[in-house]
């Protein structure tokens, strides 16, 4: 176990990067620098274009989806992170919420010609070095591109590489980069659902800057790719002449956006180069648009409920992609939907709906944005009075949307409408009346569940065209296309994903219920009771190609109901966060890795794989074998668990005075103890943390064990003598806590239940 841990953390590194704090130089906040990271991490996966820049600090390019989930506890690991990664990816949302697939290594650039004179004079002496050097540091650059053009230059510094590098990059301003390729052939329905896991990262170590990160901190831009989503009218189209409508070719690359797009790489501002760069969308007048995070907060919420499915139940897969299982490809075009993302968005109105009253501040949206928000909340009205039916009221939603979408597919306006608190938030506004529709459209959904109590969540939802009208002809296909006036839902098989994101939403329910919803995914068709493992489908025998590609496999064999190990760990994660820690530690011991036999698994208990075949695979002597890529997504979700198991989810808190504390709150089983009753871990990646439970109990349930004590110990001056100081209670008060977070401390031992003597324990 504890060498899988650390293993984690490497393998991490090779798909989210290792993050790298620069420039911090005179009190600057660092920028943040990702090394080693490259597409899906390792050579496992051979269908990828896998790139290591030679270089220092090699990095090579990620989907986002990887990136996004494996940065995911950046900040626990390295407080300098602080809101760099919730910036970033709040900068690829585009103005319709969708994104590029390619996160590009970011770049470094030296705005003012004044500080690189500066910088270089303190470089290199004057002559044809001072020139070159110049030259460089006057273009984008990144740390690696930089030491190889000097040192293909000949250029030889008067300082070491790392003071040399945190001059430059202090004066630089750091600039993400994206890359829209054509082939990517559409937007993923499930992208934007790992944003609300950065927020959540940032808060457990700064819940006190919450109100500043949001409204406060500088306005982030809009990503802008070459791809547009089309309007219904393009794209729903007649496939045969049996009468069946198909959703074709949802995205295009329109002209006018092409022509905005070139004439931004020609702007001698811009940043970037032939691969990828950081391509913001304007607004009127040729500025770079940006809106505060929390605008963006309600944007990205607007658009997601804006394409729930005709009956508000999932979102719908209407931009060519489907969502994390990339083998549902056939789904869109059947006019698909997907309660994980539904879920996801129920989670995001009520974090932004409640962060909004919390702060009670008005937030100034963008003209075109509240225009939209105006039109949904006369059709919320219409429908809630009964005026208008469930497909009158997605038709006039998805009109408004079609409409924002012309406005916005090359510029915004750039003037700004403030709404305040009480008209957006979750109390009495708007927010709060999307929340409640959201909440409907899960109840409407769980009564397609196919077990008696309805607790186990549809994954997937298609939906039949009924009725339609002939309106005209695809211009990409030369089909005919149509409106169409009657849709007929279908629930598909039974997929591990809904019930995993569905857990999250109960959050706030009565433990017993979680429980129960548990227990009865444990009991369905889900659950490999062989293996005691949790498979990514029940059977899917039946169902038409046209699907998707998991089709084509046996059953038991990849998408197709095997073991899908990342699935399967976001399945343990949610019970961990559920509080469900008996059902938790009961089922990591069959399904996580470094517990299971190597002999069966067939590779190394310190690496996952893709997937492990299932008992529903016609070959028994393969039965629990791992096949494919060691590094997949497995990594960001064990080190969720491992914070968790170690600090709680949010081991930083505000108390109702305002003021920061720490309060551990681990999740450790009994045999995770030593034989001296000890459980040591590395906190904010530099603070050595020690429990002492004597009696090497659980630390939950009956007879747990509970933090009666901390006893803080430091090298540093700053903080007082080496003596340590000793603290009374479960937390740990200010000013304690900010130094803590501050790093000013080396270590901190923890004792549980009765207070032991310090100098005997340090013994």
């Amino acid at each position: 176990f504890d060498n899988y841990v650390k293993q984690n953390y490497m393998d991490n590194a090779l798909r989210g990067g290792m993050a790298f704090p620069m420039g911090a130089i005179g009190g600057l906040k660092p920028k943040i620098y990702h090394a080693f990271s490259r597409i899906h991490g390792d050579l496992e996966r051979d269908y990828n274009n896998f790139v290591i820049e030679p270089a220092y600090f090699s990095q090579g390019p990620g989907n986002f989806r990887d990136v996004n989930q494996n940065r995911r506890c950046d900040v626990s690991q390295l407080p300098a992170v602080h809101d760099f990664n919730v910036r970033q990816f709040m900068s690829y949302v585009q103005a319709d919420g969708y994104n590029q697939l390619t996160v590009a290594t970011a770049f470094f650039k030296i705005r003012d010609p004044y500080h690189v004179k500066n910088i270089v004079t303190r470089l290199v002496a004057p002559g044809l070095g001072h020139e070159l050097l110049t030259d460089i540091l006057s273009r984008p650059f990144r740390p690696g591109q930089l030491f190889n053009d000097m040192k293909a230059n000949g250029i030889n510094p008067m300082l070491p590489r790392e003071e040399l590098l945190e001059i430059v990059t202090a004066a630089a301003e750091q600039v993400p980069a994206g890359l829209y390729v054509p082939k990517q052939g559409g937007f993923w329905t499930d992208h934007w659902t790992y944003h609300l896991d950065l927020f959540s990262n940032f808060l457990s170590i700064y819940p006190d800057e919450k109100e500043s990160m949001l409204y406060d901190s500088e306005g982030v831009p809009f990503f802008m790719s070459n791809g547009r989503v089309v309007p219904r009218h393009e794209k729903y189209m007649l496939k045969d002449n049996e009468g069946n409508v198909r959703q074709y070719d949802a995205v295009s690359e329109p002209p006018e956006k092409l022509a905005a797009l070139q004439e931004m790489w020609g702007d001698p501002a811009y940043v970037g180069d032939e691969y990828a760069g950081a391509m913001w969308q304007r607004d009127a007048e040729g500025n770079i648009f940006k809106v505060k995070i929390i605008t963006k907060l309600v944007l990205l919420v607007t658009m997601k409920f804006s394409i729930l499915d005709p009956l508000g139940m999932g979102v719908e897969m209407e931009a060519g992609k489907p969502g994390w299982n990339d083998a549902m490809n056939g789904l869109p075009g059947l006019f698909g939907s997907e309660m994980p993302a539904a879920y996801e968005l129920h989670e995001l109105i009520d974090f932004t709906a409640t962060a909004i009253d919390e702060v009670g501040r008005g937030v100034q949206l963008p003209s075109e944005l509240a225009t939209l928000l105006t039109a949904i909340d006369k059709a919320l009205a219409d429908y809630t009075a009964g005026t208008i039916d469930d497909f009158t009221y997605w038709d006039t939603v998805r009109t408004a949307l079609e409409t924002y979408r012309d406005e916005t597919v090359v510029t915004f306006k750039g003037t700004k409408v403030e709404w305040s608190a009480a008209d957006l938030g979750k109390e009495s506004g708007l927010l709060g009346r999307m929340l409640k529709k959201s909440k409907d459209g899960i109840k409407r959904a769980l009564t397609y569940a196919p077990d008696g109590g309805k607790h186990v969540s549809p994954t997937y939802f298609r939906f039949d065209v009924k009725r339609y009208e002939l309106i005209g002809y695809s211009g990409s296909r030369g089909l005919p296309t149509v409106k169409v006036l009657e849709f007929e839902p279908v629930a598909l098989p039974l997929f591990l994903e809904g019930p995993v994101r569905h857990m999250k939403t109960l959050k706030d329910q009565p433990m017993s219920k979680r429980r129960t919803m548990y227990q009865a995914v444990r009991n369905s068709t889900l659950h490999d009771d062989k293996l005691s493992m949790y498979k990514i489908s029940e059977s899917l025998k039946g169902q038409s190609f046209e699907v998707g590609r998991m089709m084509a496999f046996n059953p038991g064999w990849l998408e197709n109901e095997s073991v899908w190990m990342h699935m399967s760990y976001k399945w343990y994660l949610e019970l961990l966060r559920a509080g469900l820690f008996d059902e938790y530690f009961a089922e990591i011991k069959t399904g996580i890795a470094c517990f299971m036999d190597p002999k069966v698994f067939g590779r190394s208990p310190l690496e996952a794989a893709s997937f492990i075949v299932s008992s529903a695979f016609p070959e028994e002597s393969l039965h629990g074998s791992g096949f494919l890529a060691r590094l997949s997504g497995t990594t960001a979700e064990f080190l969720s668990m491992f914070n968790i198991m170690t600090q709680g989810q949010a081991p930083f808190k505000v108390d109702d005075e305002g003021k920061l504390v720490l309060k551990l709150e681990p999740a450790i089983a009994s045999w995770m103890w030593t034989e001296e009753g000890t459980l040591s871990f590395k906190f904010l990646g530099a603070v050595d943390v020690t429990y002492f439970n004597e009696a090497k109990t659980n630390t939950w349930g009956e007879g747990a064990a509970k933090i009666a004590r901390y006893e803080l110990l430091t090298d540093s001056k700053d903080v007082g003598a080496a003596k340590p100081i000793s603290i009374t209670g479960d937390s740990v008060p200010s000013p304690h806590a900010a130094d803590i977070r501050a790093l000013k401390y080396t270590s901190i031992n923890v004792y549980m239940d009765a207070p032991v003597d310090a100098t005997t324990t340090s013994k």
